[in-house]
């Protein structure tokens, strides 16, 4: 997402097209959009492991200390770098305080970020699972709710119902569904029901993905070809798969698990701030410099705040959600 953002989408901050800036970087970069697909492919498949055989309660307080921290920081951040530079969004105090609660969206406030509308969608996504937790999960059901959800938020879309369409992300679910079905897969590989839900959600996906791609021909200023994005696709559920069952799931490398940490700030606080310095320093240092600088310190930032806000603040926070909750549920 990183690249897709730097020098994938056609914007201003570079004084020129990053097509010219970049042009071989950006036969890649401009397919970078399919980050957001892949993001919501492997939640999917972690929050189900995450969810799976847990009490709503426990899942609820997980979540929270694992968003929130990172969050409300990169609240801050952004709306500090806004008071002097106004190349970004220019939330008001209000704005930014309704954004500090992550369903901003809910009550037509602008997010801070153009980035963080992926996190209504992945809180909607955590209230289905909720619900679901609520009702009773097992494999069956895990199994239906993940074929028949894309095609009824599909159905409301095309019938113009759009709170339903919005409440199931008629959009986005087929990612999630497939996530859903890898897990399953994980714990259960000759499942031949559950083969037979990976085709039919991985064909949602790429039609959803193919669908989206003259969006984002128009976003990058150049051609996004519907072969690339069905394959990449592709690509990615097979991906995803290797790592969760096979030689690739048995490799215990320290710095993935450290990347892995990094990619949820990183993507919190690359935008402003890249964009900041890329404007800034464009007219001054090359491109590739620029490009370099603007990428090293966003993953500075994300690491200064999984080490000093995101690892000391988790535990405690779940422990007082988790307090919270049951407080609730005792009264």
């Amino acid at each position: 997402m990183l690249a897709y953002h730097y020098t994938g989408i056609n914007r201003d901050y570079w004084g020129a097209s990053p097509m010219v800036e970049f042009p071989s970087l950006h036969q890649l970069s401009r397919y970078g959009y399919l980050g957001v697909e892949l993001f919501f492919i492997i939640s999917g498949f972690v929050i189900l492991m995450t969810a799976y055989d847990r009490t709503v309660q426990s899942f609820v307080a997980s979540r929270v200390a694992r968003l929130y921290p990172a969050y409300w920081v990169a609240i801050l951040l952004t709306f500090a770098l806004q008071q002097f530079w106004h190349g970004g969004r220019e939330p008001t105090s209000m704005e930014a305080l309704g954004n500090l609660t992550m369903v901003q969206s809910a009550f037509g406030l602008t997010d801070v970020q153009g980035a963080f509308w992926t996190l209504w969608v992945e809180l909607r996504f955590y209230v289905l699972i909720g619900i679901f937790m609520l009702v009773g999960m097992n494999r069956q059901r895990l199994l239906a709710f993940a074929v028949i959800w894309p095609v009824l938020g599909q159905v409301a879309e095309n019938n113009h119902a759009s709170f339903v369409a919005t409440v199931l992300m008629s959009t986005y679910a087929p990612y999630f569904a497939v996530g859903i079905v890898l897990f399953l897969l994980s714990t259960d590989l000759l499942n031949l029901s559950c083969w037979l839900g990976l085709g039919f959600t991985w064909v949602l996906s790429v039609q959803q993905a193919t669908a989206y791609a003259e969006r984002a021909s128009a976003l990058t200023g150049a051609p996004v070809r519907p072969l690339v994005t069905a394959v990449a696709v592709t690509v990615m559920v097979l991906a995803v798969l290797a790592c969760s069952h096979g030689p690739l799931s048995r490799i215990r490398w320290k710095w993935l698990t450290l990347a892995g940490a990094l990619t949820y700030p990183l993507y919190l606080v690359h935008g402003q701030v890249g964009f900041f310095l890329i404007e800034t320093l464009q007219t001054h240092l090359q491109s590739y410099v620029v490009l370099a600088i603007a990428t090293l310190t966003s993953f500075a930032l994300a690491f200064v705040i999984h080490r000093f806000v995101e690892r000391p603040a988790a535990r405690p926070l779940r422990r007082a959600v988790d307090r919270s909750l049951e407080n609730l549920t005792v009264r």
